[in-house]
């Protein structure tokens, strides 16, 4: 029993010990169940968490190469500020250096342009105390060759003609290389005295009133108040004449050359004569038996000639007056001005004359009664001379540039040649004027024993002037030509004595005598 009850309670504890032992199963599957339900949960949690963490990790990696990144940055920039600093002060002190080197540059070029400008300074001084100089030497010398020229004239009025040819010559060239005026009237008397430049020839029986260029051979025509026509000419210190025509019914006032190349002569008397290849043609009676004064050419077949108080148009051809124009005033000269011919009247009116043969009213600046008229075409420049003696430069429009006052009577002929006007008057005097000078100052020529009629030149070394008496007068008027022929002519050179008393010790002597 006891060994039942062992069993019963062996039974009943093994029963007790299954229930315990399957409740502890049960309890132990639950808690498996909840074991895998945890672990599921847990490794849900851990993969969450794993990743998490990973996350977690990589961002604390990630931050950790962003810090580095950022430090590094930090320090990058941190160099490349000091670089920039390092960079701006190199730059700096490089804009510092630039400026200084520029100032330096200008300070420089200040400098050359300050030295430049004390040279330009020092020359310019240089040249003015040089051009000082030279202009007291140039007045000296000047005055010098006005004083030896004065010097000159007195020793050929002594008859000391070797000595007034040298001192002559001196003064011509001290004024000539100190480009003063050679001609004043003291150089140019001195000139004139010593060369022999004045020549006359008895040409004509009475005076000769007009003379004019025949041809380009030198030869020239001239005609005289007896009646006669001259071909003449002067080569080499000769004359030689000819006589073309003479009537001494005649009184010749004036000649020309036609355009057809034949000579017209007109008489006071109105009696036109004319000469072709030294044959006299039949003499033409004019309608007014008086007055008669000019004969111009007027185109290629026509002249104008000119009576007291109208101007006549003559066919050259058909040998016949073809028209009559009367001007208002009696005529006291007429001129030629291109191709018009300029009227003047006694009572000081004025005309001119074009090629449609109309006389229409000219208004020029002039108070008085002209006398003689010439026109300057290359300087558009006219003179017109007065009954009293005084001259009018006028320009192209009538309007007076000036007045020139020497003469004492009544001016005969006007003549203009490159720079210079010639005038000749009743008071026996041709006299010289400069064209561009403005002191109005005449260099007289006054060897004539009578009344001077009329002039001519065709070049610019010498005029013609024909006169009361007859003779016809060559002037060389172009001052180098007269010193040319004293220079050739020099017999001798200044003694050392005459030096020293006539130029001066102080001037260097030189070698006139070649």
């Amino acid at each position: 029993m006891k060994h039942s009850a062992i069993t019963y309670l062996l039974g009943i504890s093994t029963i007790a010990l299954a229930i315990v032992a399957y409740k502890q199963y049960k309890d132990n599957a639950k808690l498996v169940a909840e074991l895998g339900e945890l672990r599921s949960r847990i490794g849900h949690y851990e993969e969450r968490d794993g990743n998490s963490f990973v996350v977690e990790r990589i961002s604390k990696q990630m931050e950790d190469i962003a810090y580095q990144q950022m430090d590094i940055s930090n320090k990058r920039r941190e160099e490349a500020l000091f670089q920039m600093r390092l960079a701006d002060e190199m730059r700096s002190r490089a804009e510092s250096e630039q400026r200084k080197a520029q100032e330096f540059a200008r300070n420089v070029v200040e400098a050359r342009n300050m030295a430049e400008q004390q040279r330009e300074l020092a020359v310019e001084q240089q040249h003015k105390a040089e051009h000082s100089r030279n202009v007291a030497d140039t007045l000296s010398y000047i005055a010098l060759g006005r004083s030896l020229a004065s010097l000159s004239s007195t020793q050929y009025l002594a008859g000391n003609k070797d000595a007034s040819s040298l001192l002559a010559y001196t003064a011509w060239k001290f004024t000539h290389d100190y480009k003063g005026n050679v001609n004043i009237p003291v150089i140019f008397k001195a000139l004139s005295q010593n060369s022999g430049s004045f020549t006359s020839s008895l040409i004509h029986k009475g005076g000769v009133s007009s003379i004019c260029p025949l041809n380009k051979k030198g030869d020239f025509v001239s005609v005289s108040r007896y009646g006669e026509i001259t071909q003449w000419n002067y080569n080499s210190g000769k004359w030689n004449k000819k006589l073309l025509a003479s009537d001494s019914n005649c009184s010749y006032r004036d000649v020309c050359i036609g355009n057809d190349g034949v000579i017209y002569a007109i008489s006071y008397n109105g009696v036109l004569q004319s000469v072709a290849n030294s044959q006299v043609s039949q003499p033409i009676i004019l309608p007014e038996r008086k007055g008669w004064s000019r004969v111009c050419p007027f185109s290629a077949d026509k002249l104008l000639l000119v009576s007291a108080s109208c101007i006549h148009v003559f066919n050259t051809t058909t040998r016949t007056i073809v028209n009559t124009i009367q001007v208002p005033q009696e005529i006291s000269a007429v001129g030629m001005k291109d191709d018009r011919l300029l009227v003047f009247g006694q009572k000081g009116g004025s005309w001119s004359l074009g090629k449609d043969e109309q006389l229409n009213d000219e208004n020029l600046n002039i108070r008085g009664t002209v006398t003689a008229f010439t026109w300057h075409q290359s300087k558009q420049l006219a003179a017109a001379g007065l009954e009293n003696g005084d001259i009018f430069i006028l320009d192209a429009n009538g309007n007076s540039r000036g007045k020139l006052v020497n003469h004492g009577s009544r001016i005969t002929d006007l003549q203009y040649m490159e720079n210079f006007l010639f005038s000749s008057s009743y008071d026996r005097v041709v006299n010289i004027w400069n064209v561009n000078a403005t002191n109005g100052e005449a260099l007289s020529i006054n060897d004539f024993n009578s009344w001077i009629y009329c002039m001519c030149s065709t070049d610019s070394k010498s005029i013609y002037v024909g006169d009361e008496s007859g003779r016809v007068s060559r002037i060389v008027v172009s001052a180098s030509e007269m010193a040319a022929k004293i220079h050739s002519n020099l017999r001798r050179d200044f003694t050392d004595d005459e030096w020293a008393y006539y130029v001066g010790e102080n001037v260097p002597r030189i070698k006139l005598k070649q």
